[in-house]
C-alpha cells in the first residue's frame, strides 16, 4: 500500500511539474510580457538561468556561446530568478543590466521564483541551462559557465 501511494504521489508531481511549464506570463527586461504557452511552442527550446548577482555576466556567455552553436530552429530565452533581490534594490536597475547585457534575447524576470523553480532550475545556481521540448517537457539541465564540454552536452540533448 505505501509502495501505492509513493508512486502514486511522484507520478502526481511529475504531472503537475510537466504542465507547470506551460502555464506561467512574466514580464521580460523590456516590460513584454510573455506566457509559457507561447515561448514552448512548435520550436525546441534552450533555458538559461540563474538566481546569482553575476548571473547576467553569465548569461551573456552563454547567450553568445548558444546562438553559435545551436541550430537556428531552436528558441533560446532567459530567466532571472528575483526573489532574493533586496526590497530596496530598484526594479528599473536590474532591467537595465539585463538590457545592456542582453539587448537581443528575451529574459524572463521572475520576481517571485515560481516559474524559475517550477521548470527545475536548481537553488543557489549562477547559472544553468535547461533544454525542453516545443511542448516545455525538460530534456535536461545542465549547470556551470560556458565551456565546450557544457556547450555539446547541451545540443546533445535537444530533440533530434
Amino acid at each position: 500500500m505505501t509502495r501505492t501511494l509513493l508512486w502514486a504521489f511522484g507520478f502526481l508531481t511529475m504531472a503537475a511539474t510537466a504542465t507547470a511549464t506551460t502555464n506561467f506570463t512574466l514580464n521580460d527586461q523590456f516590460d513584454r510580457s510573455h506566457r509559457g504557452a507561447d515561448i514552448f511552442a512548435d520550436v525546441p527550446v534552450i533555458m538559461f538561468a540563474g538566481m546569482e548577482r553575476k548571473t547576467p555576466d553569465a548569461m551573456e556567455a552563454w547567450d553568445k556561446a548558444l546562438r553559435e552553436s545551436a541550430p537556428p530552429d531552436v528558441r533560446i530565452v532567459g530567466l532571472s530568478n528575483l526573489e532574493g533581490v533586496p526590497f530596496f534594490v530598484p526594479k528599473g536597475s536590474i532591467k537595465r543590466t539585463l538590457l545592456k547585457q542582453l539587448p537581443d534575447t528575451v529574459v524572463l524576470c521572475d520576481w517571485k521564483g515560481k516559474v524559475y523553480s517550477s521548470l527545475g532550475f536548481p537553488d543557489g545556481a549562477k547559472i544553468s541551462v535547461g533544454v525542453f521540448n516545443a511542448s516545455g517537457r525538460r530534456l535536461g539541465l545542465v549547470t556551470g559557465d560556458v565551456s565546450d564540454e557544457l556547450m555539446q552536452r547541451v545540443v546533445a540533448l535537444l530533440p533530434r
